[in-house]
Parts: C-alpha cells; structure tokens; sequence
C-alpha cells in the first residue's frame, strides 16, 4: 500500500507517491497548479469546485487513496509551546483546555486541540516544570477541507500543519545546532525555531512569493509563468538585465530578513546564553537565485538549502526538490 502525500497551496499543488515511510521509495512527484487560487474553501459551492478539482488529479495520475495524508497552512493552525508547572497525565488532560484558551486566539466552540509534552522532569520537585506543544486548529474550516476528500470517496488518514511535516522532512535531532527552519510559499512564509531538536516556535510571514512575481510581471510586462522563471533562474544576480530585476526584488528579500532578525531577536531575549547558529531554506520559492547568499550576508549566519529527498530513493525529481519539502515530511511521519 502506497502513501500518496498531498500539499495544497494557493499558487500550485504538490504531490509525492511513496511505497512507504520507513525506506521513503519514490514513485511518483508531481505538481500541478491550483486553478481555484485556493487552499480551503468556504462555502458548499466550494466544496463542489475543490472536490471536483481533487477528484480530477487522482483519476488523471491514478493515485492510490488508501492511505492519504493532507497539510494544513499555517495560517488555519495555531502552534504555541508553553512552560506550565509539573503536572501528572491526568492533570494535565484536565487542566489543557483552560491552559490552550489562554494561549490559543480560536473561539473555544470553534478549536480543535492536540498537544504534545515536549520536556518533563523525571521526578516533580518543588520548582518542576515542563513544555508542552499546544496545537489549535478552526474545526470549522478543517471539517470543510475534510468534506472535500468525503465528497470522493477518500477519508484522509492525517492532516497536519505545514511547518512540523517541513521540519520532520529535515530530520533535526538533539545535536543539531539552534536553527531557524524558513519555509516559503506563495501567499506567506513559515518561519520556526529549533532548538535542542525541539520546536521551539512558529512565525508566520506575508510576504509570499507572489508579491515578487506579480512586481516582476508588472515591471517586465510578463505573465505570471514568466515572472517565476525570472525570479527562480536570474533573481537577486545583480549582473541580469541591468540590475533592474535586482532592484525590483531587493526591497521584498529585505522585509523577509527582517522577520527573521525579529525571530532571532525573540529567541534570544528568551534564551540570552544562546545563539541561532544557521537558518535552513525549504519550499518552490527558496530555489531563488542569490538569496542563500544574501540572507547569510544580512544575518552573518550560515545559510542553507534543504534536501528533502536526502534519504530517498526511487522516482526523485531532477529539479524543483524543495517544493515538495511538506509531501516528504508527510510520507517521514509514522504511524
């Protein structure tokens, strides 16, 4: 039985066939654009489109629906990790709600809530605490993305968000160093902490890649396609076309490394013994000519691209690895 892992996002959707988690055999990679623009919809008439639309890819690539597994933006979850006091299972089961109400801006009759204890003392003394990973998510607008996968037959084996199916595709563990994790995407930007292997906290950034390709169409007189292969094969290469392109594109990158000086500001007015030693990059967007180089300059950091299929074997994709940097996170998970 195949995992057929599917990452929506608004500008394209991705989708990795794998024989199974453990030896990550690739059988197929694909990505095709999202024509609806849309990753969750509203309303019923949009179930039907999204449905439709759902139901098309699995017939035209023959999918295997046995074990589907979906993710969720960011921006449909909410992630928090809190330091609470020592609390036994029980305890700690009694007493989430009132704690994820506090932390978590989702109605209550509206949250769905998962949780994780992330660090806890082996035995409780007076001053014990402990982490736990608090995940909420808008039940409404999950029951929607759930109803399209119903209306065809295929109930999902699991949805996640984005950013833990991205850090789990680069297999951090305890001995790696402090890292910030920045996942791109077209409408907005993940950007997570890692520290002691551990997730730390999640930032979410607008400034997507579509603004960069729709000053690019403007500013060139292209059409989105286009637009994207500029960015991707020229981009921040002061040498292409004059400069120009470079001049269009700078002032975007700038506002992406300043959420990421906030986030390594953040981090180390909670950890001031500490420092973020490297930031790696995932998603289509990362692929972008010279901005390895110039996030690394800005942050005086060492800068790296991902490798999602490093463990893999089979079909990979000769280009565009990155893009599919969820779908393998979800074919890692195991159940």
């Amino acid at each position: 039985m195949s995992i057929t892992a599917l990452d929506i996002g608004t500008h394209s959707i991705k989708i990795v066939i794998a024989k199974d988690s453990k030896n990550q055999t690739i059988q197929k990679a694909i990505e095709v654009p999202n024509k609806l623009g849309m990753v969750s919809p509203k309303n019923d008439q949009e179930i039907l489109q999204f449905s439709e639309m759902v139901n098309n890819l699995f017939h035209d690539y023959k999918l295997d629906q046995n074990d589907v597994r979906l993710s969720l933006p960011e921006y449909l979850v909410n992630t928090k990790v809190i330091e609470i006091p020592f609390l036994n299972d029980a305890e700690l089961a009694s007493a989430i709600g009132w704690q994820a109400e506090q932390a978590i801006p989702i109605p209550k009759n509206d949250l769905t809530l998962q949780y994780q204890v992330l660090q806890k003392p082996e035995k409780k003394t007076a001053n014990a605490t402990m982490k736990v990973l608090l995940v909420g998510s808008y039940k409404s607008l999950v029951e929607k993305i759930n109803n399209v996968f119903l209306n065809i037959g295929i109930e999902a084996t699991l949805m996640e968000t984005q950013v833990f199916s991205v850090i789990r595709s680069l297999d951090i563990d305890g001995n790696d160093p402090e890292t910030i994790v920045l996942h791109m995407g077209a409408s907005g930007n993940d950007i997570a902490v890692i520290n002691g292997g551990m997730f730390e906290f999640v930032f979410n950034s607008k400034t997507g890649s579509t603004l960069i390709d729709a000053a690019i169409a403007q500013s060139f007189n292209l059409d989105n396609k286009q637009a994207q292969e500029y960015k991707i094969n020229y981009g921040l290469d002061q040498t292409q076309m004059e400069g120009k392109l470079f001049q269009i594109i700078s002032p975007i990158v700038d506002n992406l490394i300043i959420d990421l000086q906030k986030t390594i500001r953040f981090f180390t007015q909670n950890h001031p013994e500490q420092k973020i030693k490297r930031v790696v990059l995932l998603g289509g967007p990362a692929q972008m000519k010279g901005l390895v180089e110039r996030i690394s300059k800005a942050l005086n950091l060492e800068v790296m691209q991902a490798a999602p299929f490093a463990k893999a074997k089979g079909q990979i994709p000769e280009t565009n690895q990155l893009s599919f940097s969820v779908c393998m996170g979800l074919i890692a998970r195991k159940l």
